[in-house]
């Protein structure tokens, strides 16, 4: 579970300008759009029958609640909001280890296995485009996806930040027969709802105050807006739960921002290795740093 804390993180000084010079996504104050659309995919994913991601069917828990992924090829309907991420998660890994792109067409469902295909439609002006889904997420504001920078561009709500949208889930004969082509059929069953386990839910996860510790830890990320750093702890927590490594994400207030902390009151060894481990399986910078 995500954990809101405040405490003091002793850096060096050349450890936080080395975080905050860094041009990967997780520093940035706030997610946003590419510098250019020079890049951008404007036409969907072709649909292709892939296997699933073993790892990625299993049950995980983020921010308390936890979740039970799909695991058979079944049609998949859903209406709700749907967000987007962009260059606060470029250049990192997703929950089955592939590499996120905001330029492609892709998404990040709680639910779907992975990798799936969808047809997305946006309610407010019909737009539709087909997205590879390939990653874990959203888990905030009750939202039911993800998009890529560049299938939010398509749909027309980039720049709005959120649309309504109806979500439908290609099955893989409907990939092989190619029936993907045509109108989506109404026998889509409604998307499974999340399992909660209801005394660990934190519904507005707010700053608290929690004992200081010895020893070492991880850090995996440093934000100035503590909405952005929840989201890339929560996401985090799925990429690892995803590939079979679960860890606790702790959200470390200290005076100049929040920093997004893995493991405490480890020894120097332990937080060194465990951080080479955390930047193979998130694809991001990752040191050790004591509190």
């Amino acid at each position: 579970m995500v954990q809101v804390c405040k405490a003091l993180c002793a850096l060096s000084v050349t450890l936080i300008l080395s975080a905050c010079s860094t041009q990967n996504g997780k520093f940035y104050q706030h997610d946003g759009p590419p510098a250019s659309n020079s890049e951008l995919e404007t036409q969907s994913a072709v649909p292709k029958v892939e296997s699933f991601y073993p790892a990625s069917l299993r049950p995980y828990t983020v921010m308390g609640k936890q979740y039970v992924p799909v695991r058979t090829d079944v049609p998949m309907t859903q209406t709700g909001v749907a967000s987007w991420y962009g260059k606060q998660f470029h250049g990192n890994k997703t929950a089955i280890g592939e590499i996120y792109d905001m330029h492609r067409m892709s998404a990040a469902h709680p639910t779907m296995p992975l990798p799936s295909y969808a047809r997305v439609t946006n309610l407010a002006n019909g737009k539709s485009v087909i997205v590879r889904v390939n990653d874990r997420g959203p888990f905030l504001h009750n939202r039911i996806i993800d998009l890529s920078y560049a299938a939010a561009s398509a749909l027309g709500y980039a720049n709005k930040g959120t649309a309504n949208v109806e979500v439908m889930r290609l099955t893989n004969r409907d990939i092989s027969t190619g029936q993907w082509h045509q109108s989506p059929e109404s026998e889509a069953v409604a998307m499974p709802q999340t399992q909660v386990e209801t005394s660990d839910i934190q519904t507005n996860p707010t700053v608290q105050t929690m004992p200081s510790s010895n020893g070492w830890g991880i850090q995996i990320g440093f934000f100035t807006e503590h909405a952005n750093a929840m989201a890339y702890g929560a996401h985090a927590e799925a990429v690892l739960a995803s590939n079979g490594t679960p860890k606790t994400v702790r959200i470390v207030k200290d005076d100049t921002g929040y920093r997004v902390i893995v493991g405490e009151n480890l020894s120097l060894n332990l937080a060194r290795n465990m951080a080479l481990q955390l930047k193979s399986v998130l694809g991001t910078d990752a040191f050790a740093v004591a509190k």
